[in-house]
């Protein structure tokens, strides 16, 4: 007698539709996985996850107008049982503000066929990060750990555009503080340009 083949059932969440029909038919390659829907919008999604059984969504950060975070956060207060699957181009920080939104993983768009469908197969049956991006999470964690509370008000403000002077102004301290503070933060997380920290400072912002 044979084993059956548990199917994956798959909602594809991306308003480009050429892109939405490739991950269809990258996907339905494999007998283990079917996509039962697509949506272009939250909206969309919702009423396809009110008629159809879905075990994964698929679901893009940036949908047009919206964000897939949104889509994120209320699949995880309404419906904890389905995995989430993040499939876009993302910074390290926005995948760690998904994950702790409610998203179960992350894979890049540049994945292969073969790659996706291992993550969305992978995915439910727990967490799944490529292991550079995990490593690098990993890594900007511990970073982020180092630093002391004045340090992480600074780089707070490095993310709102704030320029040493304005930093000064906004904690209250001298500007050569502030400067001491640049210096201790550039040592801890490595040596730095400004650009950088605030790039850092800004996912870290956004991942909260």
């Amino acid at each position: 007698m044979t084993a059956s083949i548990r199917i994956v059932r798959v909602l594809v969440v991306e308003d480009h539709p050429v892109t939405s029909a490739g991950i269809r038919a990258s996907l339905e390659k494999h007998p283990g996985v079917t996509v039962v829907g697509e949506a272009g919008s939250t909206a969309m999604a919702l009423r396809v996850l009110d008629v159809e059984l879905v075990h994964v969504v698929l679901v893009d950060l940036r949908l047009g107008d919206e964000q897939g975070m949104d889509l994120i956060e209320h699949l995880a207060r309404t419906r904890p049982q389905t995995r989430v699957l993040v499939l876009s181009q993302a910074s390290p920080g926005e995948v760690l503000a998904a994950m702790k939104a409610g998203a179960h993983g992350y894979v890049s768009k540049a994945a292969t066929t073969a790659e996706l469908t291992h993550a969305v197969l992978a995915v439910t049956e727990g967490p799944v990060l490529p292991p550079e991006l995990a490593a690098r999470l990993v890594g900007e964690f511990q970073h982020r750990s180092s630093l002391t509370g004045r340090e992480r008000e600074v780089l707070g403000c490095l993310a709102r555009g704030y320029d040493n002077r304005e930093i000064a102004e906004e904690l209250g301290v001298a500007v050569r503080t502030v400067n001491r503070h640049l210096e201790n933060i550039r040592e801890k997380l490595g040596s730095r340009r400004r650009s950088e920290l605030i790039r850092l400072a800004r996912e870290w912002d956004a991942a909260g």
